[in-house]
């Protein structure tokens, strides 16, 4: 008589085999979304942007509105088409005689290896109290552009992720 190969036993085994096989999956599909969400949650969002446009208090604003700190690798302006490892502050001071015009100019530097916390607010370039100077930093601003003034700020988070920040937006470079 022939021995049927499907015993109790043998199902047993394939159906403990089989659950095993199934829990590796979905522990590792679970463990990469958690690896995931981490990384995440950590995560730096660099912009730039104008503040009181018209006003007696103007500032140009450097902002980190991610949830992570960004660690800043390196910081670059670009005018005519040539590149100075320097940022805006030094760059103006060193490079742009009318900057001596404006008074009530407040400014905060950016530099490699400065930490830049989530949530924080810093005033590149800042006018309190003074429309006309306001107005001559914002045209000093527009003229630049035209030049073809620009500015780049390469950072990380935590997890070593890196990013350029170029004009507004930050562009992911791994």
């Amino acid at each position: 008589m022939k021995k049927n190969f499907w015993n109790s036993d043998r199902v047993i085994s394939f159906s403990a085999i089989l659950i095993s096989v199934m829990t590796l999956v979905v522990l590792v599909y679970q463990t990469n979304i958690m690896r995931e969400q981490q990384r995440l949650s950590v995560l730096p969002y660099l912009s730039m942007n104008n503040s009181g446009t018209g006003t007696s208090n103007y500032s140009f604003m450097l902002y980190n509105n991610g949830i992570g700190p960004a660690f800043v690798e390196a910081v670059k302006v670009i005018h005519k088409g040539k590149e100075y490892e320097m940022d805006i502050p030094s760059f103006l001071n060193k490079y742009i005689p009318k900057l001596d015009s404006i008074n009530n100019l407040y400014h905060s530097n950016v530099y490699a290896g400065m930490l830049i916390p989530a949530g924080m607010e810093l005033p590149v370039l800042q006018i309190d109290n003074s429309k006309e100077d306001a107005d001559k930093l914002f045209a000093l601003f527009k003229e630049l552009s035209k030049e073809g003034f620009d500015f780049e700020l390469t950072y990380k988070s935590i997890y070593n992720e890196r990013w350029v920040l170029r004009g507004n937006t930050p562009e992911k470079l791994d």
